[in-house]
């Protein structure tokens, strides 16, 4: 009996079984019979390059049973074999390194096999290992779509590049991407429904990123571009300098109406090429460059004899390291009557605070910066997007004309942009009126919406059977949050994350996961024990889904990869996915390499993710030369400087096996795996290396193992 198995297409899969085969063969990394090339070749016997199905035959003619012709001769594809469940062995080592990217030990799996149904309590020991949280940040940032955003990415909503000291803009960046994923995850800890995702108006922090919400809530931008800042209509004659002669200033005083230091910014660095010691910025200028001062950045000053030689230049930010790693919950609520909105500026206060008075609306998921940068709007589109993003994100489905619910008022469908007559008419009939919840609420570069006009015009929301209208943001939120899908369209996402393939909707087993998740009020860890121990992702027993498509055998993809080799090797961010300036000579040039390497992200419009399963020549090579570049790390000649010495092989050996590999003792691949290393060790050795050279070549194949490189074998 043969389990039904989908690599992305039977051409990868052929492709990677030859990659594997030459892998365990001894034909990989520094190898004594010839090296992995750029053409994928393995060296010595058999290749992984060429053509793509070699190496893939059962019958020795290079074919598959797929290729044969159906019965009777002709070109149907024959039946698919009996369905063979998964080994523990295996799903116990996809369910953990999923959730925390280490290796399943030898005890675990003992306990896994003597009784299956103790993987659920396993995955509840594994959802308390700080891994995992790691792990749900990066997908929860995918899931909210959080993430994908670069500096550019804010100039619709600040009208302005992100200008700073390249270190601050770096954080700054990390911050806005990880705020509100690290906000579901404060609720996943605390125990709070998944669903509140959509409905809160609480926000994890920095006091950095607490002053760009205040920043952006100063500087107004209407429809129509018109900038304006509350400072200047509020503070007459609002201005500030920045200068270095006078000593450092303390902030306290800095912040002080009643001080003489009132509003002097000191920096400790001279100004370059100019003549004067100081800068003043006054009235509709000076909140953006107040901005640019707090990350580090001093514009040009008008008021210079030769601006062309005394220019804008990088300091010290007014920000402290701290500023942008101190996470807390914060409130975000609408100012009362009278009462004056959170100063951006007033640094002490954001350091302490728990609430933010802010006149921008900020409600769930959908009305973070991240979230805006990636589905910025315009004239033409006018929330559109944003809204159809937002419909993913919460229920996993986008607009077609297959939403028959009709509704209950079409007052804001814009016939000009879509007429009755088209194709597209019968999207826009339920979306217009419904992107009247960011219309209303929001300017197209994301402010308060102030006209009156628009305000009045409220939200019509029609999808997938449910009807609402009035109201605003904190409607919208309700809606989506109580939709009877919101339980099957996060089960799904789970789904997508752990197969890298969607489950069939109409498979009982995922209706009944998502039926429990909804029974637990939403409750995310509650998902997570359903989903991981059930058929669906363990392929221990059929179901629809992979009956309908075969168990997906997966590349491990670089969030997945890197973590795994981070908390295996005890190497933080081994692959520099940070990207932060500071790191390391080695983190940098895995950086360079793991960027190749495919990433869940998502795209326009699309109700799944993307997520790279297939393997290819790409994907060997850069995996073969990242575990090359990590190799010199934990192998050392002499013993204490390194995780393994070439002094001690048989020790590295089958702890090689039990933690790059992933194949604990008691797993009936670990003994013939511990073997393939001892004999590439030797043949290495034979070819004249040293053994310390040996041994990293040793690793380097455990490192490209099937078992490493790929989820679900």
């Amino acid at each position: 009996m043969t389990r039904s198995v989908r690599f992305g297409s039977l051409a990868a899969a052929a492709a990677f079984a030859a990659a594997c085969a030459a892998g365990c063969s001894g034909n990989v990394g520094t190898t004594p019979g010839g090296g992995a090339g750029g053409n994928g070749g393995s060296g010595g016997g058999g290749s992984a390059g060429g053509d793509a199905d070699a190496g893939a035959s059962t019958d020795g003619r290079g074919t598959t049973p797929y290729d044969k012709p159906g019965p009777g001769g002709g070109d149907d594809p024959p039946p698919p074999p009996p369905y063979e469940a998964v080994a523990p062995h295996s799903y116990a080592a996809k369910v953990k390194m999923l959730m925390t990217g280490r290796p399943v030990t030898a005890d675990e799996l003992r306990t896994i096999v003597a009784d299956p149904a103790a993987l659920r309590g396993l995955i509840d020991g594994w959802m308390a290992d700080p891994a995992f949280a790691e792990k749900m940040l990066v997908f929860f940032g995918n899931a909210f779509q959080q993430a994908q955003i670069t500096p550019t990415s804010l100039v619709d909503q600040l009208v302005s590049n992100v200008r700073g000291e390249r270190t601050a803009v770096a954080r700054l960046m990390l911050n806005i991407q990880e705020s509100f994923p690290r906000t579901v995850w404060q609720m996943v800890a605390e125990g709070r429904p998944l669903n509140q995702a959509i409905t809160t108006q609480t926000f994890m922090l920095t006091p950095a990123l607490a002053a760009l919400l205040g920043f952006l809530d100063d500087r107004h931008i209407d429809d129509k571009g018109v900038i304006s800042h509350r400072t200047v209509q509020q503070i007459r004659g609002f201005s500030f300098t920045v200068q270095n002669a006078d000593g450092p200033i303390p902030l306290e005083q800095t912040l002080d109406p009643a001080s003489p230091n009132f509003m002097k910014w000191h920096i400790s660095m001279p100004f370059p090429n100019c003549t004067i010691t100081h800068r003043v910025f006054a009235n509709r200028v000076a909140p953006l460059a107040l901005w640019d001062v707090l990350m580090g950045y001093v514009n040009d000053d008008a008021s210079e004899p030769d601006p062309t030689i005394c220019r804008q230049f990088q300091t010290t930010p007014q920000f402290t390291p701290e500023d942008f790693t101190t996470w807390r919950a914060v409130a975000i609520r609408a100012p009362k009557a009278g009462e004056t909105p959170t100063r951006f500026y007033d640094l002490p206060t954001l350091r302490t605070a728990n609430e933010l008075v802010l006149t921008v609306p900020r409600v769930g998921f959908f009305s973070t910066p991240a979230f805006f940068a990636n589905w910025a709007t315009n004239t033409s589109n006018q929330s559109r997007v944003t809204m159809n993003q937002a419909l993913i994100v919460a229920l996993g489905r986008s607009f077609d004309d297959a939403n028959v619910t009709v509704p209950v008022s079409e007052t804001a469908l814009d016939k000009e942009h879509a007429a009755p007559d088209t194709a597209c008419y019968g999207c826009h009939r339920a979306l217009d009126p419904m992107r009247q919840y960011f219309t209303q609420a929001y300017t197209l570069p994301y402010r308060d919406q102030r006209e009156a006009a628009k305000q009045a015009q409220e939200g019509v929301f029609a999808f997938d059977g449910v009807t609402g209208s009035g109201g605003g943001l904190d409607e919208l939120a309700r809606l989506l949050s109580e939709h009877p899908r919101f339980a099957l369209a996060w089960a799904q996402k789970l789904c997508f994350y752990a197969n890298s393939a969607g489950c069939s909707e109409d498979d009982p087993e995922l209706v009944r996961v998502s039926d429990a998740f909804r029974a637990s009020r939403h409750d995310f860890k509650t998902l997570v024990r359903e989903l991981f121990s059930s058929p669906l992702v363990t392929g221990a027993a059929p179901t629809k889904t992979f009956t309908d498509r075969g168990v997906v055998v997966s590349i491990t993809r670089r969030d997945h990869l890197c973590v795994a080799l981070s908390n295996r090797l005890g190497l933080p961010d081994v692959c520099g996915i940070s990207g932060m300036p500071g790191l390391t000579p080695l983190q940098t040039r895995a950086s360079v390499l793991s960027t190749s390497l495919p990433e869940d992200s998502y795209s326009r419009g699309a109700e799944a993710p993307v997520l790279g399963s297939d393997t290819s020549l790409f994907f060997r090579s850069v995996t073969e030369n990242l575990c090359r570049h990590i190799a010199p790390q934990v192998v050392s000649p002499t013993a204490g400087t390194g995780k393994w010495t070439g002094q001690d092989p048989e020790a590295a050996f089958p702890d090689l096996v039990r933690t790059v590999m992933g194949l604990p003792d008691g797993d009936p691949r670990a003994a013939a795996a511990q073997q393939i290393l001892r004999d590439h060790f030797g043949a290495a050795r034979a070819t004249g290396a040293t053994a310390t050279d040996a041994l990293r070549s040793t690793f380097a194949l455990a490192c490209m193992s099937p078992s490493a490189v790929a989820v679900g074998l």
